[in-house]
């Protein structure tokens, strides 16, 4: 049975690579980077470091993000076939794909489109591999579907150039079928 670490760690590595950095605990170089995703948490922290959010990422970009996966919540139901024993359990997770974006840029108008296109991207990964690298049967396909939000108005920070703070969050249902 994948437990709820396996699946978080799963989805970590889908997209943010199989490198796992010890000393920063990230996943990095992701197969995002080229949209400005520099490292994939598979657990929350308390507040990322500015290199992070840069790290991998080519040096005139000025603008990246990182993301933390989140499992909203889950659950079990058994499909008996075969006996009273036997058969499948249908385990539908509620992921947060939780997108914290820095950009350091005078324009906030660049930094909302930088983020928009990487959002897009991320959404562009989950349809290449609805299985999202083998870590679940399907990922998106609930009727609740995959939504994007946004939080609040950017967050500007003084300086030359301002700080630009951002975050997203991409919510989806992923299912995964372990015998009963």
């Amino acid at each position: 049975m994948t437990t709820r670490q396996e699946i978080r760690t799963g989805v970590a590595q889908f997209f943010g690579g199989s490198t796992y950095d010890e000393t920063a605990r990230i996943y990095r170089p992701t197969p995002l980077v080229a949209s400005g995703l520099a490292g994939v948490r598979p657990y929350w922290v308390n507040r990322f470091e500015d290199r992070d959010f840069l790290a991998t990422l080519a040096a005139d970009r000025g603008m990246g993000a990182v993301m933390s996966i989140h499992i909203a919540g889950d659950s079990e139901r058994r499909i008996a076939l075969g006996g009273p024993t036997s058969g499948f359990k249908a385990r539908p997770v509620q992921l947060e794909l939780w997108v914290f974006h820095m950009a350091r840029t005078s324009v906030s108008e660049t930094a909302q489109a930088d983020l928009d296109d990487l959002l897009d991207a991320i959404v562009d990964r989950i349809h290449s591999d609805r299985t999202l690298g083998g870590t679940v049967v399907e990922a998106g396909e609930s009727p609740r579907g995959i939504t994007r939000n946004t939080g609040a108005v950017p967050q500007v920070e003084p300086g030359t150039p301002p700080t630009i703070r951002q975050e997203a969050v991409i919510s989806l249902d992923a299912t995964i079928y372990p015998q009963a």
